[in-house]
C-alpha cells in the first residue's frame, strides 16, 4: 500500500470526478495529483477550468488539511499528447462494435505519453453506454492505496485494453443516487453545487439542457440543475430527438472507422 504516492485522478469539475476528489482528500486523506486536458474546441472548458479552481479554493479555506494533499493540476492541451497509431487504430476497430466518446482516445494517449497507470476515471454506473461496456471486462481490483476500485482483466478484448488498461474505475458500480446520498450525510453539499456539467453552456453560462451530460442529469433526477425556463424542452428533446441523434452519430463514426 502506497499512502505517500498521489493518486492519479481525472478531474474536469463535475460532479462524478469531484466526487470522487472529495472521497479520496476528506475522507481518505490521501495526495491527489489532478489532471484535465484542455480541449480547445470544447465550449465549457473555460467554465471548467472555472471551476475547479473556485473548488480549490473552497476546500483550502474549509478543509485547510487540503492545501497540502491536494497538488497542482496537470494541464494538458490535447493536442500535446501525440499521435499513437496502436491507440487511433484500437480505438478504430472498438467503435466498429460500441460506442465511445473522443474523449476516451485522447484520454489513452495522454496517459501513454505521460507514461501513468491506474489512473483513476470517474465512471459512474450507468445500465448502458460506456459504463455498461467497461464493466462487461472489467472485475474488481485493490488501487495502490489498497482502496477497492474496478480495472480490466488480463482476458479482456486487447483494443479495450490498449484504450482503457491504464485507468481504474473506482466508481464503475456507483449510481449517482448513492454518491448523492453520501454528500448529504458528508455535508458536502455546498462544495458538490458548485460543479459543472454541461458541454455546451447557453447564454449567461447557463447549463444547455441538450448535450449529453445535460440528458444524462435529467435522466439520473438531477433534472432540477436544468434552468427551469430550459427544463420541458430538454425533457422533449430527450424523448424525442437526442436518441435519433445518438443513432445517427453512431453510424456515421462507425462507417468513418471503416
Amino acid at each position: 500500500m502506497e499512502t505517500d504516492r498521489p493518486v492519479e485522478l481525472l478531474w474536469t469539475g463535475g460532479w462524478d470526478s469531484t466526487y470522487r476528489l472529495l472521497v479520496l482528500l476528506l475522507v481518505h486523506r490521501l495526495p491527489v495529483r489532478p489532471s484535465y486536458l484542455r480541449d480547445p474546441h470544447r465550449p465549457s472548458m473555460p467554465i471548467e477550468l472555472d471551476t475547479m479552481a473556485r473548488l480549490r479554493d473552497a476546500l483550502r479555506e474549509r478543509h485547510p488539511h487540503t492545501r497540502a494533499l491536494l497538488l497542482p493540476t496537470r494541464v494538458v492541451a490535447v493536442p500535446e499528447a501525440p499521435p499513437d497509431d496502436d491507440i487511433r487504430q484500437a480505438f478504430a476497430r472498438l467503435m466498429s462494435t460500441y460506442w465511445f466518446g473522443d474523449q476516451y482516445a485522447f484520454l489513452a494517449r495522454f496517459c501513454r505519453a505521460y507514461r501513468l497507470q491506474d489512473v483513476e476515471l470517474s465512471v459512474e454506473w450507468f445500465s448502458r453506454g460506456t459504463s455498461a461496456v467497461i464493466a462487461d471486462h472489467a472485475a474488481p481490483a485493490l488501487s495502490p492505496h489498497g482502496l477497492p476500485t474496478w480495472s480490466l482483466r488480463a482476458d479482456a478484448d486487447p483494443d479495450m485494453r490498449t484504450i482503457f488498461g491504464t485507468f481504474a474505475f473506482p466508481l464503475l458500480h456507483t449510481p449517482r443516487d448513492a454518491m448523492a446520498d453520501v454528500v448529504a450525510r458528508m455535508g458536502w453539499n455546498e462544495l458538490m453545487a458548485m460543479t459543472w456539467f454541461c458541454h455546451r453552456p447557453a447564454k449567461g453560462m447557463r447549463p444547455c439542457g441538450f448535450c449529453n451530460p445535460c440528458q444524462y442529469a435529467v435522466e439520473e433526477g438531477f433534472g432540477w440543475r436544468i434552468p427551469r425556463g430550459r427544463r420541458a424542452l430538454s425533457k422533449l428533446y430527450g424523448r424525442t430527438l437526442w436518441p435519433l441523434r445518438g443513432r445517427a452519430r453512431q453510424w456515421l463514426r462507425r462507417w468513418q472507422a471503416r
